[in-house]
């Protein structure tokens, strides 16, 4: 494949900034565009910069899905629909034969992971999983130290994703009430690359509504999980809070070392750390000088922008994927549901005061829609 031509469906903010950022590459096409609002279309994102429809004025406009995927001719779908409505729009682009790029999280309920997984078994075309923080400086540094046994076998992992997202609610209405544990695959998706398991068992808790005090709503929502060889992972959630710091932090401790990245304080920038007793010199914890940018793109216009260069690094994998006939998105689909559908079970869990429940996958033999 040598020729990209692209179409995106949903032109929010993150739409835009994603098609702008995947039509920056070379032998990229925008051939195509769909939203429901057609004043996004012609709408500048900020001052001074060109809308869409100018920008790239030999594509064209749509606002039905299914006129657009009958009509345009393109090759790369990009799915960025708000966050409980990703499925099916992959499962409809991969029975068209297209290849697909969506944003995580990759599926709403258990019917639609079932859907999703029987339809990519099927297609010949690949499906990329966006999970931007998979790709960022200090999660590859953390995988290299793993597969060169300086931490030996993680053992007990944690995330925190601390959001206050209520200035968020006027553009994205779906974030008020939604379980803030459900957005669980941006803190998932790092550790599960040092985890060889799957993630089995969960018990969440929830705090509530306590600050806003509207219905269904979730201040702060924590789980532990497990794996069938005891491997620990702890993560809390949040969405409404008043903490303002960073947002993401990680914490790995294994049987032969430990790595943090602890995540910004006021004016203290993130810090990442390691420890090791396998590495000289090791046996006091060594700041490293990484965080979310990747030095291999330091020289390149435009890749430091977007969540710290990690978009730009997930388009660059995924187009030489393509280019190069690879018949595996660089993060496939059974990285998105390893790292979304511990989130749905969680939910259920905490819904059932901290019931401890069985995860469940498509691949398993044992797999219902049902928990």
């Amino acid at each position: 494949m040598k020729d990209i031509t692209i179409a995106v469906v949903g032109l929010g903010s993150r739409g835009r900034s994603m098609l702008r950022l995947a039509a920056s590459f070379p032998g990229v096409t925008v051939a195509a565009v769909c939203d429901l609002q057609p004043k996004l279309w012609s709408e500048s994102q900020r001052a001074g910069q060109p809308s869409i429809r100018e920008e790239f004025p030999n594509a064209k406009f749509y606002e039905d899905f299914a006129v657009m995927l009958a009509q345009a001719d393109f090759n790369l779908l990009i799915v960025e629909t708000p966050a409980h409505c990703h499925a099916e729009f992959c499962i409809a682009g991969l029975k068209a034969g297209k290849h697909v790029f969506s944003d995580i999280p990759t599926v709403r309920t258990l019917q639609e992971a079932r859907d999703l997984w029987d339809t990519q078994l099927h297609a010949d075309t690949m499906l990329m999983i966006g999970a931007n923080p998979n790709e960022w400086g200090f999660v590859e540094a953390l995988c290299d130290f793993w597969k060169q046994g300086l931490l030996g076998k993680p053992t007990y992992l944690e995330a925190e994703y601390i959001h206050d997202v209520r200035h968020l609610w006027g553009v994205s209405p779906w974030r008020r009430t939604r379980m803030p544990i459900l957005y669980c695959t941006h803190s998932l998706g790092p550790l599960l690359r040092v985890i060889e398991g799957d993630l089995r068992k969960v018990s969440c808790l929830s705090t509530g509504a306590q600050i806003c005090g509207e219905a269904n709503q979730h201040d702060l929502m924590t789980a532990h999980f497990h794996t069938d060889d005891s491997v620990v992972v702890r993560l809390t959630v949040s969405s409404i809070n008043y903490a303002g710091c960073g947002l993401h932090s990680y914490r790995v401790m294994g049987t032969a070392g430990y790595f943090e990245r602890l995540a910004e304080r006021g004016k203290s920038p993130a810090r990442c750390v390691i420890r090791s007793e396998k590495l000289y010199g090791l046996k006091q914890g060594a700041e490293l000088v990484i965080d979310k940018p990747r030095p291999e793109y330091a020289n390149t216009p435009g890749a430091q922008a977007g969540h710290g260069g990690a978009d730009y690094a997930l388009f660059d994998h995924f187009f030489a994927a393509l280019r190069g006939g690879v018949k595996k998105a660089p993060i496939n689909l059974r990285e998105g549901l390893r790292m979304t559908l511990p989130g749905i079970y969680a939910a259920e869990s905490a819904l059932r005061g901290g019931a401890e429940l069985d995860i469940r996958y498509p691949w398993d033999p044992d797999f219902s829609t049902e928990i």
